[in-house]
């Protein structure tokens, strides 16, 4: 990064590529940051030396790919709720097409090593199921969006459940504030109406020769 690029703005979130690579980069970031912060700050001042060990890091890997596709669902429904007004008539397209992105985001990933063949097939499935309800009711305020997965977010945490104690508040609560200052972020770079209108536009069906065609 050069230092002008320090005082650029981050481009707008206006069309299906910028969002789908919004809500990759940003779910990311949510799980990784939950579960290094939480595992140093367990760790206190072994931290440098627990994240040396094998068994450690392939635990991480574990908490981080099955976090993944919890903090995706997040990030989808926090989206979700500033783009609805937009739509007023099309919302239950707007749902499915964003289900629509958030599965050809998680098809991005090749199966982690170590998990089954059919680990984004599964996770999948769940995420669909996550999120196909949350237009029943209006949108929840951001910081209530993480409260129904934090706890399987806790679960997935790399550290032995006896050293755990009282720390799901802690883990709750890293979610909720991040995703505060995601939907912030949001807010400034999405450009609400040429964003939807993308989402929504017809898709285009490939064209395929005739056989025997030139």
């Amino acid at each position: 990064m050069g230092l002008l690029d320090m005082f650029r703005r981050p481009p707008p979130i206006d069309d299906v590529g910028a969002l789908e690579d919004f809500l990759d980069t940003h779910a990311a970031f949510l799980v990784q940051k939950c579960v290094f912060e939480y595992s140093r700050a367990r760790a206190g001042i072994f931290w440098e030396k627990l994240f040396k060990e094998a068994d450690f890091k392939a635990a991480v890997d574990v908490a981080r790919w099955n976090g993944y596709p919890i903090a995706l669902g997040n990030v989808v429904e926090m989206v979700e709720g500033p783009l609805r007004p937009a739509v007023v008539g099309a919302e239950a397209e707007l749902l499915r097409r964003l289900i629509g992105l958030a599965e050809a985001v998680i098809h991005r990933y090749p199966v982690p090593e170590g998990e089954a063949s059919d680990f984004w097939v599964v996770k999948t499935a769940w995420l669909r199921d996550r999120l196909a309800g949350i237009q029943l009711a209006p949108p929840k305020p951001v910081k209530d969006i993480p409260l129904d997965t934090a706890r399987a977010m806790f679960d997935l945490m790399p550290i032995h459940h006896s050293l755990r104690g009282e720390d799901f508040v802690v883990v709750r609560n890293h979610l909720r504030s991040n995703l505060c200052r995601m939907a912030e972020e949001f807010g400034q770079r999405a450009d609400a109406q040429a964003l939807v209108a993308d989402i929504l536009a017809p898709t285009h069906p490939v064209r395929v020769p005739a056989l025997g065609g030139d």
